[in-house]
């Protein structure tokens, strides 16, 4: 079992917000309840991700906070928007609030932000004066601040590929229910259903590979030296080892109630940790062959999620 730090920054943020009114919610469980981490991608630019195409982190996250029994407000804005500098400012002062997806590259307090530009990113927001606003950032920053002028520029997020709109926060979070984990996991099985249902298709709609079918050409690149340098580093620095990380969480979440699912995720999570060392290895050959097991675990799991029956 993996216990340790994982790029988990809408989960982290939004367990963030949960704990400000002293609600305890794990961000592992808020991860697995998203969603976002089930399924295979592998979109025309010929990048392999471990995630679902059918709904975005911003969304996704909300729908885990509804499974776990909590409403909220969200706001976001219109493309040709003026920044809400003012509306958040009076906002903090009585809730803070979770911003995303903003722009890595031009959060200044990172000494790697220069090389983050276009990677999407979460963070609490907890105050703002004149000058700065105050955050807590999930990835290794806690009690930081923002020249906001930077922040006018990460929370637009031009160079982000998704959101339901500019701007985008989460505040005044309250639970509405109180579900039993049996409710939730009910919950979360309809949801994870649904997402598998609709993957395939919204994967046509955007011209991507899904599935195994996705690891089944992206492995095929692989042997024949065709993965660009972006696709490798991509590998490199984000795919595997949250893959890993997230096929870990989701054996916890089902090792008590499903031990099928629970060992295939295991299964999955060693092995994309292998995935890992054997990319920083450069050793394309091996790495195509422990994906196509990869490949194969992932079809028995959505086999085994399509057919389970939940209460209603």
């Amino acid at each position: 079992m993996y216990i340790g730090n994982g790029a988990y920054c809408y989960a982290n943020s939004a367990s963030m917000l949960m704990k400000s009114v002293g609600e305890d919610v794990h961000p592992s469980l808020l991860e697995v309840l998203s969603g976002v981490g089930l399924g295979v991608t592998m979109y025309g630019n010929g990048s392999l991700f471990l995630h679902n195409n059918t709904a975005d982190p911003d969304v996704a996250i909300s729908k885990a906070m509804e499974i776990a029994g909590f409403a909220f407000t969200e706001v976001f804005s219109k493309a040709d928007a003026e920044c809400p500098i003012d509306d958040m400012k009076k906002l903090l002062e009585k809730s803070p609030a979770m911003l995303g997806p903003i722009d890595m590259g031009y959060l200044t307090y990172s000494p790697n932000h220069q090389f983050q530009q276009g990677a999407d990113h979460y963070v609490l927001a907890y105050r703002m004066d004149d000058k700065y606003v105050y955050v807590q950032d999930p990835a290794n920053f806690p009690y930081v601040r923002l020249p906001i002028e930077m922040l006018k520029k990460a929370w637009k997020a031009e160079n982000i590929a998704y959101g339901r709109g500019r701007y985008q926060y989460w505040h005044s979070i309250r639970r509405v229910s109180n579900p039993s984990m049996d409710e939730i996991y009910d919950a979360s099985i309809r949801f994870f259903q649904n997402i598998y249902e609709n993957t395939g298709e919204s994967g046509k709609q955007i011209g991507a590979k899904t599935g195994k079918a996705a690891i089944e050409v992206f492995v095929e690149k692989l042997r024949s030296n065709e993965i660009s340098d972006d696709a490798v580093g991509n590998l490199k620095f984000f795919v595997f080892q949250l893959g890993a990380k997230r096929a870990n969480d989701f054996a916890n979440y089902f090792e008590n109630r499903n031990e099928t699912l629970s060992q295939l995720k295991r299964q999955q999570a060693e092995l994309l940790g292998l995935c890992h060392s054997l990319t920083m290895e450069g050793d394309w050959k091996e790495l195509a062959s422990v994906l196509e097991k990869f490949g194969i675990l992932e079809e028995a799991f959505e086999g085994e999620i399509r057919g389970l029956h939940v209460h209603s």
